[in-house]
């Protein structure tokens, strides 16, 4: 019995000590952890629609040829009013803190003036329908949630009125083409999806013939300019947000 206990000790201590040779480790092998998400950074990249209200002050430079008054001008006749817009654009963020964009937004507004010249010889009014613009914009981020920005593109007005000359009435609408400039500084809301911003504009039109009797006795040119000043809301879809992850293990 004791030749038999010996012998299985024996064996034993053989083939543990095998095992160490041959450099098996027999241990459980340590869990590895899985991927955990991470909020990747912000980007101001993506599509966005919105809308908003601004006012606006319309600058009207009349122009007055006439035979018996001759050249006569009177600038700055004009209006202020308020006006609603909506918008739709995209941006690129390149690199860490520039962004491009490029955006369509459409004005409409029911704003008017009357003017009485010369004596109340000619008088008329002229309404703003609607504008509506395309532009582009580049700015730089102050921080992940600020962007300071300038702004340009091409703007197209609709005007309606009447004029009377003479006991003459002349109803009349006419479509300036023009361009405009400006800046602003656009937030992003709560790290979210929401973005604000405000917007300074000026805009100069082409001049148009608002009244004429018979084309040599009398005609009358305007040329509008536009100061505004807007806000609007948007949410930008794809790539915006600070919703994006990527993997990281622990």
């Amino acid at each position: 019995m004791k030749k038999v206990a010996v012998g299985v000790a024996v064996a034993l201590a053989l083939v543990t000590s095998n095992a160490a040779a041959d450099g098996v480790d027999r241990r459980y092998p340590q869990s590895i952890a899985a991927p955990v998400p991470y909020a990747a950074p912000p980007t101001w990249s993506g599509l966005y629609i919105g809308a908003g209200i601004g006012g606006s002050a319309f600058v009207h430079d009349h122009r007055i040829l006439d035979l018996d008054f001759g050249d006569t001008r009177f600038d700055g006749v004009g209006d202020v009013g308020v006006f609603g817009t909506a918008i739709v654009g995209w941006d690129w963020q390149v690199g860490s803190n520039a962004v491009l964009g490029v955006f369509v937004d459409y004005d409409f507004s029911n704003m008017s003036h009357d003017f009485s010249v010369l004596d109340g010889s000619i008088t008329g009014s002229n309404e703003h329908d609607h504008s509506w613009s395309v532009g582009a914009r580049l700015g730089l981020l102050s921080s992940p949630s600020t962007l300071w920005y300038t702004t340009a593109g091409y703007t197209q007005a609709r005007f309606e009125g009447s004029t009377s000359i003479a006991g003459i009435d002349v109803a009349h609408d006419r479509t300036f083409d023009g361009w405009f400039v400006g800046g602003g500084v656009d937030t992003r809301l709560a790290a979210s999806n929401w973005f604000l911003r405000l917007e300074y504009r000026y805009s100069e039109l082409d001049s148009q013939r608002f009244f004429s009797d018979d084309g040599v006795t009398t005609t009358i040119d305007l040329e509008p300019t536009v100061h505004s000043v807007r806000t609007t809301l948007t949410y930008k879809f794809s790539g915006a947000g600070w919703g994006g992850w990527g993997w990281s293990s622990r």
